[in-house]
C-alpha cells in the first residue's frame, strides 16, 4: 500500500515512487497556477505518483508542469505515464537535459565502464520538453542552481522562503548511506559533482530532500559539510 504524501513546508510535500520509503523521492508543489511535480521516477513510478495526488486532492487537469531535474532514467522513466495521465502539463527541463530527454542528443555516460557498458541498454523514451530553464530562473517558487557532475546539465532546486533544498542527485544514499552525487560511479564527472555539492553549502536552507535517502530537519548543512569534507572523489 502506497504512503501518503508527506508534507515538508506548506504545500510542499514529498511522494514515494518506490515501494520503499525514501527510496526514490517525488515533490508536488502548490502554486498558484496549479501543481507542479519534480521528477517522475521510473516506468512504474506514475501508478504511486498519481495516488499520491489524488490523496492530496489533485486531478490530472490540476497538474501544471513536469520539472526534470536531469535526464537518468530513475528521474524520467515515468515521464510518459505521467504525460498520459496530465496530457496538458507542461514538461520543464534544463536545457541541456532537455535536449537528451528529447532524444537529441546521447545519454551522459557514466565515469564507471560498467556503468557505461549497462547505459548501452538502458534507453531512454524520447519527450519532447515544452520550456527550459537555466540558472537562477524559477520553478513553482524554487530557484534553478546547476549542479553539474552526476551529469553534466543537473540542477537542484531551492525555495529561500521555505528554506527548503531539493539536491536531487546532488547528493543522495542508495541504499543508506549519503554521499554526494548519490555514488562515485553514477557520475559522469565525480570530480565536478563534488565541486556543485561544495557549491550548495554557500545557500541557505533548514530542510534538505534528497531524490534518494531521509529528509534532513536537524542541522543539514552541517550533515552535507560532513559528506563533502569525507568525499574522495578523484
Amino acid at each position: 500500500m502506497a504512503k501518503d504524501p508527506e508534507r515538508l513546508v506548506p504545500n510542499v510535500y514529498r511522494i514515494d515512487g518506490f515501494g520503499l520509503s525514501q527510496m526514490l523521492n517525488i515533490l508536488a508543489i502548490a502554486g498558484e497556477d496549479g501543481w507542479t511535480i519534480v521528477d517522475t521516477g521510473i516506468s512504474g513510478s506514475p501508478r504511486r505518483i498519481q495516488a499520491g495526488l489524488t490523496a492530496l486532492g489533485i486531478r490530472p487537469d490540476a497538474l501544471a508542469r513536469i520539472y526534470l531535474t536531469h535526464h537518468h532514467a530513475d528521474h524520467v522513466g515515468g515521464l510518459p505515464g505521467m504525460r498520459a495521465w496530465a496530457p496538458n502539463a507542461e514538461i520543464v527541463a534544463p536545457e541541456y537535459e532537455a535536449e537528451i530527454i528529447a532524444g537529441k542528443r546521447p545519454m551522459d555516460p557514466s565515469s564507471s565502464p560498467v556503468n557505461r557498458a549497462i547505459q548501452r541498454f538502458n534507453m531512454l523514451s524520447a519527450v519532447p520538453v515544452d520550456r527550459t530553464v537555466r540558472e537562477g530562473d524559477t520553478v513553482a517558487g524554487f530557484r534553478v542552481i546547476a549542479t553539474p557532475g552526476h551529469t553534466l546539465g543537473h540542477t537542484s532546486l531551492l525555495s529561500e522562503s521555505q528554506g527548503l533544498l531539493l539536491t536531487a542527485d546532488a547528493f543522495g544514499a542508495l541504499p543508506r548511506k549519503l554521499r554526494v552525487g548519490v555514488r562515485k560511479a553514477f557520475c559522469t564527472d565525480p570530480r565536478l559533482a563534488k565541486r556543485s555539492a561544495e557549491k550548495l553549502l554557500a545557500e541557505n536552507y533548514a530542510t534538505v530532500v534528497f531524490s534518494h535517502g531521509p529528509v534532513l530537519r536537524e542541522n543539514p548543512k552541517d550533515r552535507l559539510q560532513e559528506i563533502v569534507a569525507n568525499c574522495n572523489y578523484a
